[in-house]
């Protein structure tokens, strides 16, 4: 037996943003937009203003969202909402941005802090309305049930995981991508990557997750270099891949990728797709055995020949597609290049034991595997 269900209504194409205003009638007047001052700065509310503004929608705009936001961060952009008495909320941004205006939907319908309701399904009151604007191609959080958030005091990042919490509607806009850093498109591009794959190989994968995830493996594939180089269509093609990728990861579940690379995020400030991509080839080789021919597939979906190669042979060219991705889009080698130390590994390793991404993970494994895979990505060399 397997459930798939999906919340969000997804509008993509040019200028779609020019109508986000008339479609947020329908939630009230008030608006509050959660954003960063990177997406401010860089003119990326411009046609979400006007929209609001032809449409008669007062807003206040948020743009405190910090990298990795914390429960605090939260707090105060629930403040802030509180203070102007908004009806809906719009999140403009990457992950970070679109998780904390997802948080803050819950807590203002179910009270409390958002650590509150760390785990699954503790979300009990319906939450506000939630419209999404991607800024990046990776974090699929424009259309995800689910906020993942920095606790400071534990060094740890907690998931909010509940049906409750899909956005309203996500909107997938060129314009919003077409000026994106190259390395945050490859950092970006690389986790949508990583939703899509071990989407693919999770124990919680199904025939619909499979389907979804296999062809956005082969999008990413195909788009996610010229995307790099700047190519319009390519990153539009990337968004929507990473929208795609989102939708298949609540649904199937992830892996030790993210176990691993969110238990990371807890004790370093690296950006999560980087962290993501540094890791995925090792958890790739340690999880080959558990499922070799959805490695060949993964293989042949990113352009890799096959034929006349042996079952695992096929399904070792699957990691070695990845890592040549990998380099080509940036991603540097190994974690000490992103200024992760080996101290922290055994600690790390035994905070992975507890992650919500772990149990989907294809092939069991123990805190010996978590800590020798954290070695493992640490010193790489290709």
């Amino acid at each position: 037996m397997f459930k798939f269900s999906f919340g969000t209504e997804i509008i993509a194409g040019d200028h779609v943003l020019d109508n986000i205003g008339k479609n947020a009638l329908q939630y009230g007047k008030r608006a509050l937009i959660v954003t960063d001052k990177g997406v401010r700065q860089h003119g990326l509310l411009e046609p979400i203003e006007r929209s609001l503004q032809d449409a008669g929608i007062e807003y206040f705009i948020f743009d405190e969202v910090v990298s990795n936001p914390t429960i605090q961060n939260v707090q105060e952009s629930y403040r802030f909402f509180q203070q102007h008495q908004c009806d809906f909320i719009i999140g403009v941004g990457g992950g970070s941005p679109l998780d904390t205006a997802k948080s803050v939907a819950v807590v203002a319908t179910n009270g409390g802090s958002i650590a509150d309701y760390e785990g699954s399904n503790l979300v009990q009151n319906p939450v506000l309305p939630v419209l999404t604007v991607p800024s990046t191609v990776g974090t699929g959080a424009e259309v995800t049930c689910a906020t993942v958030i920095s606790d400071p005091t534990r060094n740890f990042k907690f998931v909010v995981f509940s049906d409750k919490m899909y956005p309203t509607q996500a909107y997938l806009d060129p314009r919003m991508v077409e000026n994106l850093p190259a390395p945050l498109c490859g950092a970006t591009g690389m986790d949508a990557l990583t939703h899509a794959l071990e989407s693919y190989i999770s124990r919680g994968a199904n025939p619909i997750t499979d389907s979804m995830a296999i062809h956005v493996i082969g999008m990413i594939g195909r788009y996610l270099r010229p995307a790099v180089a700047g190519d319009r269509e390519a990153r539009f093609q990337m968004l929507v891949a990473s929208c795609m990728a989102g939708i298949v990861d609540v649904a199937a579940g992830l892996g030790l990728v993210h176990a691993l690379a969110n238990t990371m995020g807890g004790y370093f400030p690296v950006h999560h797709g980087v962290a993501n991509a540094i890791l995925l080839p090792h958890v790739m080789k340690f999880n080959l055995i558990a499922n070799p021919k959805k490695f060949t597939d993964i293989a042949v979906a990113l352009g890799e020949k096959v034929d006349g190669l042996s079952e695992r042979e096929a399904a070792e060219l699957a990691v070695k597609a990845v890592q040549k991705l990998s380099l080509d889009v940036g991603i540097p080698n190994n974690l000490r290049e992103v200024g992760i130390t080996d101290d922290m590994i055994p600690q790390m390793a035994k905070d992975s034991l507890s992650a919500i991404d772990r149990p989907p993970n294809p092939r069991v494994n123990s805190l010996a595997d978590l800590e020798a895979l954290y070695r493992v990505a640490f010193d790489y060399q290709p």
